[in-house]
Order: C-alpha cells, then structure tokens, then sequence
C-alpha cells in the first residue's frame, strides 16, 4: 500500500500503509468522529513532506481547527487586520493540542520562509 488521498478533500488517510486511528489533538470526542486523517505539520504547500517528523494524526475536526489557526497566525504574521471572533478563536481556541500543532507548523514555515504559502483551508472568514 502508498499514501492514499481522498480525491477531492485532499486529505491523507493513509501514511506508507498505516490508517490514521486517532486524535493526537483530543482523548474524547463527542460525538465520536468519523474519520481520522494524517496532517502535515508543515503544510506541503510551504515544503512540507509526507514523512513521518511532519505528521501528526488527528480527526477530521481538529484538522479543519488546526488549518483555520494556522490560517489567522499567517494573518495576523502579516499584520492583516483580524476581526474579534478571529481573535477571540487564536486566543482561545477548542484545544490547546489543536493551537500547539499549528504553532509548530507556522515555526516550521518561519523558518523556511514561507508563511505568505500557508494556504487558507479552514474556510477562515
């Protein structure tokens, strides 16, 4: 087995063979998620590679959290002007785990440069 991607979502579910299987971001979800995926701490559009330092498992809820975080750090990065709500959510976000998982990919993308790459998938308003 390779590395499968769900065609359209984009999302890793499999990494050289191996299913994700849980949440490194949260120990209880309700309601139980539905599917767990591989995420790149830095994202692949910033250089990030499919190999095991870069990723982490997590449900699909906490991905879409954590890519929304990473999001609003390149924002406010940036100086772009962040509305309340969005600084309400990166100062307090669901889950530490979620912010702490962001923050370590927008360390990795400072460090290569390429925080104007961090791409916006958490469909951050």
């Amino acid at each position: 087995m390779t590395d499968t991607i769900i065609p359209g979502h984009d999302a890793l579910v499999l990494f050289a063979g191996t299913p994700a299987t849980r949440c490194s971001a949260s120990r209880s979800h309700s309601p139980l998620p539905c599917r767990f995926v591989w995420h790149h701490l830095l994202p692949k559009e910033c250089g990030g590679q499919t190999v095991t330092a870069n990723l982490v498992q997590v449900c699909d809820s906490c991905h879409y959290t954590i890519h929304r975080i990473l999001y609003l750090m390149r924002l406010e990065f940036e100086g772009a002007p962040l509305t309340a709500a969005q600084q309400a959510f990166l100062k307090h976000p669901p889950r530490k785990a979620q912010y702490r998982a962001a923050a370590l990919g927008f360390g990795y993308a400072r460090g290569q440069n390429t925080t104007h790459l961090i791409p916006d998938e958490g469909g951050t308003p």
